[in-house]
């Protein structure tokens, strides 16, 4: 193949390679967004579960009593 013959295929790949490489960008982007929205969307459940074992043990501690709800925890 002469050089004149190569030169579209060429420039055809490097198009190509352009192409892939801002796909690539994109997708990273989106990466980190998602990384960051499931750190947010952990922190809230982490938040919730302590709010429900709270209000378990203060259920508990006035269904209880104080003082016997005290004794069991060891407290």
């Amino acid at each position: 193949m002469s050089v004149e013959e190569l030169k579209p295929r060429v420039d055809k790949l490097e198009w190509r390679m352009d192409a892939h490489e801002e796909h690539l960008k994109h997708l990273s982007e989106q990466t980190r967004g998602l990384k960051k929205e499931l750190t947010n969307i952990n922190k809230a459940l982490l938040q919730i579960k302590w709010i429900a074992v709270g209000g378990v043990i203060a259920v508990l501690g006035q269904t209880m009593g104080v003082g016997s709800f005290f004794k069991i925890l060891g407290v």
